[in-house]
């Protein structure tokens, strides 16, 4: 896209966070600040928070991305408390005491 489909000016393209860690590539209009996102980098974001849950020995398991746990500020060997609410999987980091 090099024009902005809402007033017809010039995009301009820039990386922005979304969320703490989370960067995608936008397109800005430089007249009425509209962003726009294509189609391929819409379905890396999707792919980024879309998982699909394995068996390893009798547990199930789920892979977070990189950009989420570096987000986070998960590492290798932390421990995670794992809850339901609402009908969810909650997953927090534990508190060192």
């Amino acid at each position: 896209m090099s024009n902005c489909p809402e007033c017809n000016k010039r995009l301009i393209k820039e990386k922005r966070e979304l969320s703490p860690g989370v960067y995608a590539d936008v397109e800005i209009c430089s007249k009425c600040e509209d962003e726009w996102i294509d189609e391929d980098e819409y379905e890396r974001l999707r792919s980024l928070f879309k998982r699909k849950v394995f068996k390893i020995g009798g547990s199930l398991a789920v892979r977070i991305p990189k950009e989420i746990a570096d987000a986070v500020g998960l590492h290798d060997g932390d421990e995670l408390n794992i809850s339901i609410a609402d009908h969810k999987v909650v997953i927090d980091p534990t508190t060192s005491s």
